[in-house]
């Protein structure tokens, strides 16, 4: 094996050596350092001209950590030198290549098999000699470390600047923009978001609700995932998701919470896709649960012709594992005839319990238990401080009381926020309509649509008696 010495340039061919630039900044670096790509491409390339190398590429890890070797532009410069392609890879730094000993000596081992050089432009190093080696290894036990505690350093100024709602980097989606630092409603756009929802609501068909989009903005050039990642992104109701955990009010909302939820409830539903065979789609798919083990129902075709087609619903924990003893086969023609007759009786019985719940809440001020608790917590604290109680039996109080705190707050919280959480006047407008007769004028999607616009699931016993759980 050749001698691998770094910034040695005896070693020149009368024909130019081929090179390969390796150039890396993680994610973290470019935040904080700007343009380090560009910076690093100009240095390697001036000094690959000055020294006569003829550039043969330049591999680019824009965003990756120097700890993960899966980085796509070194894994093919990798490739490269397997196939002899490279004499030479110049880099600024050692760090740039490897943060960490073990991985270093994976990607010499390749380098040394093919008898290529590695060379750093802005640091010497000799791998020659024991003493050389060592200085490396040292060296990059030394940079691993500081890796550690530069992500970690970067991490804990990031989760602050999230959590106090300070917009770091990202793309910024439709319907918002950036002021400063922080995001806000784009009033040009906020109408496109309100009718994504709006679509959705009216097809239940993220695809169709896509199409309706495109005709409707046809400059946004928008496409199927796009649509979804719309009907599914936690921004348009003022979430922020992050590593942390979500931070609420992290930027005005143009959507309100229970359109959002009851849109990703749909979208879990239809989740499924339907089989060529079943081309009507299963009306209640993702709606029924057995009323003996909680499971969701999974659809059943069968058709001998098509004057035959039956749907049918089954308990997959029974069929799959015999864990539950449902094993009853629920016909969706005698379903429909059941849910219809049983619709209405426990929509009013619903709407009444919801009002008579909403007019009779009482409106507790938890303020005085509150100050009670702290008052104890207070006398607690001077009873240790001064000696007179044990540390267990500080503790164990100690833990009662703010346990006590915590349930106060809560309840005080759901009533100060208590709103209603059902649109309670879509339901009721179904009480003034000949359900009936609009049901079976309707096509197997339209009747999916209805069910879906009002009930959330309905738990089914193998007699076919139904409770009934509305959005």
């Amino acid at each position: 094996m050749k001698d691998n010495i770094n910034n040695n340039m005896n070693n020149f061919n009368k024909k130019a050596e081929e090179v390969a630039l390796y150039i890396r900044v993680s994610t973290e670096e470019q935040a904080l350092n700007g343009d380090s790509l560009r910076t690093q491409r100009e240095e390697l390339t001036k000094y690959a001209l000055a020294n006569g190398f003829h550039i043969y590429n330049i591999y680019e890890d824009d965003g990756f950590s120097a700890t993960n070797l899966k980085r796509p532009a070194l894994q093919r410069m990798l490739k490269d030198v397997e196939q002899n392609k490279i004499n030479r890879i110049l880099i600024t730094k050692l760090d740039r290549l490897s943060r960490g000993v073990r991985n270093y000596y994976k990607v010499l081992d390749v380098l040394d098999e093919h008898d290529v050089f590695w060379q750093t432009i802005f640091e010497k190093y000799d791998s020659s000699t024991a003493n050389g080696r060592l200085h490396i290894n040292i060296m990059l036990s030394v940079a691993e470390n500081e890796s550690a505690q530069t992500s970690e350093r970067i991490r804990s100024v990031f989760k602050t600047k999230i959590q106090s709602k300070e917009l770091i980097s990202g793309k910024i989606p439709i319907g918002l923009k950036k002021d400063d630092k922080r995001m806000i409603i784009d009033e040009d756009k906020k109408q496109v978001i309100l009718d994504a929802f709006q679509f959705y609501k009216e097809t239940i068909s993220a695809y169709q609700t896509f199409q309706k989009l495109d005709l409707k903005y046809p400059e946004l050039q928008l496409n199927y995932m796009r649509t979804y990642r719309i009907l599914t992104n936690k921004l348009y109701v003022g979430i922020k998701e992050t590593r942390y955990g979500d931070i609420e009010n992290f930027c005005p909302a143009i959507i309100d919470i229970n359109t959002f939820e009851n849109t990703q409830k749909m979208l879990k539903k239809n989740a499924r896709k339907q089989s060529h065979n079943n081309s009507g789609g299963y009306i209640f798919q993702g709606m029924l649960k057995c009323a003996e083990c909680g499971y969701t129902l999974g659809g059943k075709f069968y058709a001998k012709n098509l004057e035959s087609s039956k749907y049918y619903y089954i308990c997959k924990r029974h069929h799959l594992s015999l864990k539950c003893s449902c094993n009853t086969n629920f016909n969706e023609q005698k379903i429909e005839q059941k849910l219809l007759k049983q619709f209405i009786p426990q929509l009013e019985k619903y709407i009444s319990n919801y009002e008579y719940k909403q007019n009779n809440v009482k409106k507790l001020n938890f303020s005085k238990e509150i100050n009670s608790v702290e008052s104890k917590l207070i006398k607690l604290k001077d009873l240790y401080i001064r000696d007179l109680i044990r540390i267990d039996d500080y503790e164990n109080d100690y833990k009662k009381y703010v346990s006590q705190l915590e349930n106060l707050y809560k309840e005080q919280e759901s009533i100060e926020t208590d709103k209603p959480k059902n649109n309670i006047d879509i339901l009721k407008s179904f009480l003034n309509q000949d359900i009936l007769t609009i049901y079976n004028n309707s096509s197997r999607l339209e009747k999916r649509r209805l069910w879906l616009s009002v009930i959330d699931y309905i738990v089914i016993d193998k007699d076919y008696n139904m409770q009934i759980f509305f959005i």
